[in-house]
Parts: structure tokens; sequence; C-alpha cells
């Protein structure tokens, strides 16, 4: 404003200075009649007169102009500086929120709401400052003027209603939420990976098995993260057939996913319901195929417990193993309790003996004292027992 004032100040004084000199010489002379009346003047005078005229007819104009629209600038300026405290409310009440000073969050967040340009997020907000206070019915209802607002989709809404409610440990109501989230976006990353978690913790492994096609192709979780869940998911199918036989068994393993399949947790799980279901040669053989392409402890040890009809061949399988994978405590371990179970005592002796090289083991110990009573050593047997007893209560 100052400018523009200084600039036709300017603009008036070298107009001035350009008139001057050009009717310095020669006044002129303006002779106006009208009427029967007659007006005489110069012509420099005249040309002054006019240019006051013009200017006094703009400022008139700009005062009526001024006047009529007074009012309506009055409410857009009381507008503009409501909308400004109502932002500098979110701004504060955010940094409350954030500094974890939830009372004072909450009520500035709530204070200035409906002034804001997006009252819903101002609500939003406060919801979780209440939340953090344990304020569940306050929290509930900022999530309902939330969603009455704008600025606030139903969408992010039920999201953090969701997310509220598992937190305060409501399960049934975030299921509920949730449920209604993955109607609404079936592919939502987030949707996805909050109802799995959800369905996993109330043990509600059906609508996981459903969940689980959709996180590996749209969710944003780790693999390994979702074949954890899928493992649980699967595994809590084929518990509920362990109490069939392995027909049933094995109907309910070819439902799991295939790339599942290879997971040694799933294999370990669908081994021991075989096992329980005394197809133990089926069980061998899952293991061995697993075994084949990777390494596990708790596989190799299943394998040991198994009852096979043909135990040389489980024995021989087992020391392939060895030569594959290295001499591994837990093969060394199933080896000598095999060699044990086919009372090839030196054998199964060295085994135990090499089992204990890097870390002595409860187990090998105990299978060691076993071995001593075979072959009537007393007491290198009590030795045994003694030192595996000390152990595993140590171990405990």
């Amino acid at each position: 404003m100052m400018r523009r004032t200084l600039l036709a100040f300017c603009l008036f004084v070298i107009l001035g200075i350009v008139i001057a000199l050009v009717f310095r010489d020669q006044q002129g002379y303006l002779l106006l009649s009208f009427g029967g009346w007659e007006v005489e003047t110069s012509l420099l005078f005249a040309v002054a007169a006019l240019v006051v005229a013009i200017a006094l007819v703009i400022g008139l104009w700009k005062l009526i102009v001024a006047g009529v629209l007074l009012p309506r600038s009055l409410r857009e300026r009381v507008a503009r500086r409501r909308e400004r405290k109502a932002r500098h409310s979110l701004y504060d009440g955010l940094q409350l929120l954030l500094e974890g000073r939830w009372s004072r969050a909450e009520t500035e967040l709530s204070r200035l709401a409906d002034r804001h340009e997006a009252p819903g997020l101002n609500y939003l907000l406060a919801a979780r400052a209440a939340q953090f206070q344990g304020h569940v019915s306050d929290r509930d209802r900022f999530l309902e003027l939330a969603s009455s607002k704008k600025g606030a989709s139903e969408l992010a809404v039920l999201l953090t209603q969701a997310q509220l409610q598992i937190q305060q440990g409501q399960s049934a109501e975030a299921m509920a939420s949730l449920a209604r989230l993955y109607q609404m976006e079936p592919t939502h990353p987030q949707v996805l990976q909050l109802y799995a978690a959800q369905s996993a913790s109330v043990g509600d492994y059906k609508q996981l098995r459903a969940l689980v096609p959709s996180l590996y192709k749209y969710g944003e979780m780790p693999t390994e993260n979702i074949d954890r869940l899928a493992v649980d998911a699967w595994n809590d199918d084929l518990t509920h057939h362990q109490q069939k036989d392995a027909i049933a068994l094995t109907t309910a393993w070819k439902r799991v996913p295939k790339r599942l399949r290879s997971k040694p947790g799933m294999v370990e799980r669908y081994a021991k319901l075989l096992k329980l279901a005394g197809a133990d040669e089926q069980a061998a053989d899952v293991i061995r195929d697993t075994l084949k392409h990777e390494w596990s402890a708790s596989l190799a040890l299943l394998f040991g417990d198994l009852e096979c009809a043909d135990r040389t061949a489980q024995l021989a399988t087992v020391e392939n193993w060895l030569k594959q994978y290295g001499e591994e405590p837990e093969l060394l371990l199933v080896a000598g309790r095999l060699c044990l179970r086919n009372r090839l005592w030196g054998r199964a002796r060295s085994y135990f003996e090499a089992s204990q090289k890097n870390q002595s083991r409860p187990d090998a110990l105990l299978e060691l004292g076993r071995l001593f009573e075979e072959i009537n050593e007393k007491e290198e047997a009590r030795s045994a027992y003694r030192r595996g007893l000390e152990l595993r209560d140590a171990n405990r």
C-alpha cells in the first residue's frame, strides 16, 4: 500500500513539473459559455482543475464502493482471523500430542475444531489424545464427531477406530471395525496387516486363512512375517484333524498353499500329527523330502523319534545328512539314538560323545547314561545321568 501511494505521489509531482514547463511561457486562454453563463480561465488552471476533479471523482467512487462492501469485507476478515486461530490451535494441539501432554492436547485439538477447514482431522487427533488417557467414552465421542465432519474420510475414521480398539484390548469391537474396513478396501495394505494380526490374536484362523492370499499379493509386510502367520493358520486347520486318520490329515495337507509345504515349521506340525495318527513311515518320508533341501534341527530330532520298519535305512538316512550338513549336534544325537535302538553300542557311544564336543547337551548325556546301563557300566551310567540332570536343571 505504501509503495503504491509513494509511486502515485511521484507521478503527480513529475506531471506537475511537466505541465509547468509546457505552460511556462504561454499560459493559454480558455472560455466556456453555457446557458448564458461564461467562464474565463487560463489553460493551465483548467488542466489542473480537471486533474483534481478526476481525482476527487475516483476517490468518491472508492468511498462509495468501500461503504457498500464494508460489511462483507469485515465478515471475511473476521472469518480469516477465526480460521487462522483454528489452524494455530491444530498446530499447538499436534505439538502437545507429540510431546505426550495428552490432556492439554485433547483440549486444544477440540477447542476450535469446528472453526477449522478440516474439523474431522482435529477430532481424529483428539480421539488419540483421549485414548492415551484411558477416556474411552470421550474417544468414541470424538470419533463419532470426526465421521460427521469434513476433513476425515470414512476409511481414516474406521482405521483409527480399529487401531485404538486394538490398543485398548477391545478385541470383538476391533474385529467388527476391521471387517467393515476389509469390506470397503479389500486390498488396502494396512487394513490387511491389522486384520490378519488381530485374527491371529483372537484365534480366528479361518479368517486368517482367507486373508493370507491377499497379504502375499497386496501386503507390505516382509514375506517371512506373512509366512509365520500363514503357518499358524494352516497348523490350526491340520490340528482339527489330529484325532482322525492319516488319510484325513493328507487331505488337509493338500489344502495348504504349496509355498508353505516346504516350510520346516509347517512340515514339523504335519509330521507330528502323522506320528500321532500312527503313520510314522509317511511322516519319515515328509521329513526326508524337506531335509533334502533345507536344514532343520527340530525335524531331524523328530525323525529320530519315529518308529520306522527299516531301522537300518533310517540310520543310513541320518548318516547321509551328516555328510550333507556336517556334524550338527542334533544329527549326532539322533544317530546315537538310532544306533542305541539297533544295539550298535560302540557307534552309539561315538555319536553321543561327538555331540558333546562343542557344548554339553543334557539329552545326549542322558542317552549316554542309558547306553552305559545297556553295557552294564553302572558307575559310568550314574555319572552320565548325574551330569545330564544337573545340566538340564541349570538350563531351566
